[in-house]
């Protein structure tokens, strides 16, 4: 996937560009940003006529699959304009944090790194018989050491872009991290329905694509509950308090907004509202865990120190003797 960085000021340009009156095809080729060959490509799949939902089908791998959604229901109810410029604002919010987060991370991971290789070679020091080097051990603790963490992180990476159920529920076990979970699962659906609502998709339809969008159990089954509501004809504000997936503040925020007529923009604000303490769970998150981590490594390698020390104490001693 391309940056969020990337895609917030590649779809500003395309918003910029639509409401100055610039065709979509058009568009896709004049605006920088993502692979040209990619935005001249999808650009000529409108040129040769295909719906825009197609195009999206065939659409590279860079562009997220919530993404595509919402252009395919703004293109289709002419507000296209407006989901980019929501969409522009979320990922530069997204992006910031990430950039935050990895930032954060850089100094404890080098740490640990630096402490798997290090240490194998302490251990081969012998102070009555020098250093003995063994290459096949030396390339076996390391391995032990840093093998299972990049393991770690490969099976995080693989269940995000997967959007795998099984990774809610992993973060939801962890303090900390449940609270970056359930904040961000909120912040995704209010955005989405925001923005389906702005685009001007019924409200059931609305409702169904922001669960979806969200990857969330509780969410998609508040939603197939209220199924009957909106079958019905009814608002749905009466009956969020029976889901504890939804806090006091969301229902009041849905509650307003749908007596003010104006649920969208009021779910736009609180998908903002909500990210905003995602990021901030993330954020403690990526403190926390990385301190205790890193003490973890200090200990590793202060008790590495003193097997050594002691080691040369022990020949001291014997020589003494």
């Amino acid at each position: 996937m391309a940056s969020h960085k990337t895609l917030s000021n590649w779809y500003l340009q395309l918003a910029e560009h639509l409401e100055a009156g610039t065709r979509l095809a058009q568009a896709l080729s004049v605006c920088s940003g993502p692979s040209k060959k990619d935005r001249l490509r999808m650009a000529a799949l409108i040129e040769d006529g295909l719906n825009i939902t197609e195009v999206m089908q065939r659409a590279p791998a860079w562009l997220p699959t919530s993404d595509r959604t919402f252009i395919c229901t703004a293109m289709e109810t002419g507000r296209l304009p407006q989901t980019l410029q929501n969409l522009s604002e979320r990922h530069q919010r997204i992006g910031k944090t990430k950039h935050k987060i990895i930032l954060g991370l850089l100094y404890p991971m080098g740490v640990y790194h630096f402490a798997a290789l290090l240490l194998p070679l302490v251990q081969m020091i012998d102070f009555e018989n020098g250093f003995n080097w063994q290459p096949q051990e030396y390339l076996l603790k390391s391995s032990l050491l840093i093998g299972p963490l990049w393991a770690l992180i490969a099976l995080i990476l693989f269940l995000l872009k997967t959007h795998h159920p099984l990774l809610p529920r992993i973060l939801r076990c962890v303090p900390l991290l449940r609270r970056y979970s359930q904040s961000q699962a909120l912040a995704d659906f209010a955005y989405a329905l925001g923005t389906f609502i702005d685009a001007g998709v019924p409200i059931q339809q609305a409702w169904a694509g922001s669960a979806n969008i969200a990857h969330d159990p509780g969410l998609n089954q508040a939603y197939k509950a209220l199924r009957s509501t909106f079958d019905a004809g009814k608002d749905p504000a009466t009956q969020l308090h029976r889901f504890k997936v939804f806090p006091a503040d969301f229902i009041a925020f849905y509650a307003t907004g749908s007596e003010s007529g104006k649920l969208d923009a009021m779910m736009l604000k609180t998908g903002k509202q909500y990210q905003a303490q995602a990021n901030n769970a993330m954020t403690t998150a990526s403190v926390v865990y990385p301190s205790i981590f890193f003490l973890c490594v200090a200990v590793f390698i202060a008790t590495a120190v003193f097997q050594v020390y002691g080691g040369y104490l022990d020949l001291l001693n014997n020589l003494a003797q």
